[in-house]
């Protein structure tokens, strides 16, 4: 499960269904009870404060992945009047509703990692990060990874696909967009990012060329591929089609190259390039379900947030609601 299950939360009786489809989702994933009861509580109250504080909002569980762990990222977004002190609001009996004021404490309890942003006039953002109880992977992975990836409103699948290959040095992600959207475009998506664990030492370049050769018999997609070395303090990308990418750090913003073209479908040539890997630099990959005009100068603070959260923030702030959506964002994990 690399998409993102998707719960919109309107009223009052959707809190119910949130808090069911996420137990569900729970046991399906084969957690346990206990972590599907906790996951339940914590969505719940997530939920409530979005009827309750903000007119609604959305909720977005994502399967994590490899280095990750095993479990899942919760986001709860929403657009509402905002905190003006974040602080205040995580104590517990504080309330401006009326009611017992533990909801956003009690979700920090229940959350392994927990993070929030909230200004007024610009809603609210929080990140969750909830491990399975028989979780023995490493919570230290030496790249931290936030995303989302939903498909456009009615439709089954998501039209984009992603993946990441990681090791304790380098680390490779993909993102692959599909003509189009629904069943084909998932379809040629996925064939797109099926390439990646194949032979992970091969060339980027070699990566897209086998993708177009498996993506002939399909409608195509924009795909782009991006490793970063920290060693040589580089990010090589390849990319083919409107998939945008920049290098974000204090120094400045590098925007990443991709060909015309369509994976799978017209000519073009792959092509790699190599730009700077600043130390605490940020990737960010988006396929064009988010507007490209976004710029952290509009969300102060940021920036230095968990990629998760980050990725949250830039889908409910910049999505085009016309199209699926994905934004991956990656960093390198500071040196302990």
């Amino acid at each position: 499960m690399l998409s993102s299950l998707r719960i919109i939360v309107g009223d009052e009786s959707q809190i119910g269904q949130a808090r069911r489809q996420s137990a569900d989702l729970a046991r399906e994933l084969g957690a346990s009870v206990q972590f599907a009861g906790r996951l339940a509580i914590l969505i719940m109250e997530a939920a409530t404060n979005q009827v309750r504080h903000a007119g609604g909002g959305e909720i977005l569980l994502r399967r994590l992945r490899g280095s990750e762990g095993a479990g899942l990222d919760v986001l709860a977004l929403d657009r509402g009047p905002g905190m003006r002190s974040v602080t205040e609001c995580l104590r517990d009996g504080y309330s401006t509703a009326g009611t017992a004021g533990n909801g956003l404490g009690a979700i920090r309890r229940l959350a392994d990692e927990f993070e929030i942003v909230s200004a007024p006039g610009r809603g609210t953002a929080i990140w969750c990060r909830m491990h399975f109880e028989t979780d023995s992977s490493p919570k230290r992975p030496a790249f931290l990874i936030g995303a989302v990836n939903v498909a456009l409103e009615k439709e089954e699948v998501c039209g984009d696909c992603w993946d990441v290959f990681g090791a304790e040095s380098d680390f490779r992600v993909m993102l692959a967009d599909g003509l189009g959207h629904g069943a084909m475009a998932h379809d040629a998506a996925k064939a797109a990012v099926a390439v990646l664990h194949r032979e992970p030492s091969r060339s980027l370049s070699a990566v897209l060329e086998e993708a177009h050769e498996q993506l002939r018999q399909t409608r195509g997609a924009a795909v782009s591929v991006i490793d970063i070395r920290p060693e040589g303090g580089a990010v090589v990308s390849c990319g083919v089609g409107n998939i945008a990418a920049r290098v974000v750090a204090e120094s400045g913003t590098q925007h990443l190259i991709s060909t015309r073209g369509t994976v799978g479908g017209n000519a073009w040539k792959a092509q790699e390039y190599s730009n700077p890997w600043p130390s605490g630099a940020l990737l960010v990959m988006h396929s064009d379900g988010l507007s490209s005009r976004w710029t952290f100068d509009d969300h102060p603070g940021l920036i230095h947030r968990h990629p998760g959260l980050i990725a949250g923030v830039l889908y409910r702030d910049h999505r085009r609601e016309r199209d699926d959506a994905t934004v991956i964002v990656v960093r390198q994990k500071a040196s302990a």
